[in-house]
């Protein structure tokens, strides 16, 4: 039995031997190594030396757009119940001034409603503060967010020119068609 182990662990070692070696280059390996080197050396100046497609280096800091498909649809005209343009009360009651007013989408796909309608009229004329949401503010005045703050601003069209007091600008606001002396 003794003798078996024995070659069994010769044989072991042996194999162990073999496959831990190191290598080292035989006869040729030496004109290869240097073949090789010239070769990556070429590349390398062939890189440099070859016109460069700069449109190729560029990259986008964003993803590509992709449209969410939505089908082309009319835009729905505004709802006017009554005039904002005209003299208070604009077409509404007494105690009443119309009011321009815009429905922001709640959907990828849907669109903004405009229109004008009669709310409880205000006290509030240009550069009163007012809620956002269109009360407050006089026949004749809108309520507009702006860098300002939240303000009433008078009612002007945008393509008549002097429509505004002296000093202020006729800018569109969120409703067409419609602006606001800022």
């Amino acid at each position: 039995m003794r003798v078996s182990l024995g070659v069994s662990v010769v044989a072991v070692g042996l194999s162990l031997v073999g496959c831990g070696g190191s290598v080292s280059p035989g006869e040729g390996d030496d004109a290869l190594d240097a073949g090789s080197a010239d070769a990556a050396a070429d590349a390398r100046d062939a890189a440099r030396d070859a016109p460069r497609d700069t449109r190729a280096d560029v990259r986008d800091a964003l993803p590509d757009f992709h449209d969410p498909g939505c089908p082309d649809a009319p835009i729905d005209p505004p709802q006017l119940d009554c005039d904002p343009y005209a003299a208070a009360p604009g077409g509404c009651a007494a105690g009443e001034a119309c009011m321009p007013w815009v429905s922001y989408p709640q959907g990828p796909c849907a669109q903004e409603q405009y229109g004008a309608s009669c709310v409880p009229a205000g006290t509030g004329t240009q550069g009163d503060a007012c809620d956002g949401a269109g009360s407050g503010c006089a026949g004749g005045f809108v309520c507009v967010v702006s860098g300002a703050g939240v303000s009433c601003v008078q009612l002007c069209r945008i393509a008549q020119v002097g429509s505004c007091p002296d000093g202020l600008v006729c800018q569109p606001v969120d409703v067409p068609g419609i602006g606001g002396c800022l």
